[in-house]
Parts: C-alpha cells; structure tokens; sequence
C-alpha cells in the first residue's frame, strides 16, 4: 500500500508543478492540445479542464483504478472518477475495469479502455 502512496504522491507534485506553470506556456499548447483532444474523442463533448485540486482526485482515482486489486478497491476508484461525469465511453470504461478488479495483464481489452479513461482524463487535466 505504501507503493500505492509513493506514487500517488509523484502524480500529485507533478500535477501541482504543470498547474503553477506560466500562462504564456499554457496558451501555446492549447491550440495543439485542443486539436488532438478533438481528435481522440470526436464522439464526446470537450471536457472543461479542471483545477489542480480536482486533477490530483481524478488522475489519484485514475491510478487506483488501474491498480486496485479486488473489485471493491476499483468501485472506490470508480465513485471518485464519475463524481466528474465522464462521457460514455470513459464511463463504460471505468466499469469494464471494476468488473476486473482493476487493471489486468491478461484482458484483451485492457488498451482500448485504457485509452479511453486516459483520453478523457487528459482532457480534464491537460498534460503539459
């Protein structure tokens, strides 16, 4: 579980070091980041880009997700992530890998729901 914190923790710092960068910075990725975000979910509503507090929520929940270890684990991952309703597919997503107890090695699946919680997460808290 401790494993789990330490990473939890880089996640955060991170999210909290790209939200105090500059604006001048910010607005020059936009456009390009705008553009692939289109791109991936050309089926989905853009997302509002959140606040470092709330992008520290969703991409802890998103990593518990992933790891969670029982069902029990990645419904609580799951709980935190729909607290910002997540398109459809995000949405579908997120279930599939409760039903699984959280990422597995051996789901044939496991890329394309991937992608599909990780698309919707960048869209919230655009990686810099």
């Amino acid at each position: 579980m401790s494993r789990l914190w330490l990473v939890i923790a880089g996640v955060s710092a991170a999210l909290l070091v790209s939200g105090c960068s500059s604006d001048d910075k910010s607005s020059k990725s936009d456009s390009s980041s705008s553009s692939s975000s289109s791109e991936e979910s050309s089926s989905d509503p853009a997302a509002e880009p959140l606040d470092v507090s709330s992008c520290v929520d969703v991409t802890s929940a998103s990593l518990g997700l992933l790891i969670a270890s029982s069902e029990d684990e990645a419904r609580k991952a799951a709980d935190t992530l729909e607290k910002f309703d997540p398109p459809a597919k995000a949405k579908a997503a997120i279930e599939h890998f409760v039903s699984t107890g959280g990422a597995q090695i051996t789901d044939p699946d496991y890329d394309k729901n991937n992608d599909a919680v990780t698309t919707w997460v960048h869209q919230l808290c655009p990686p810099n």
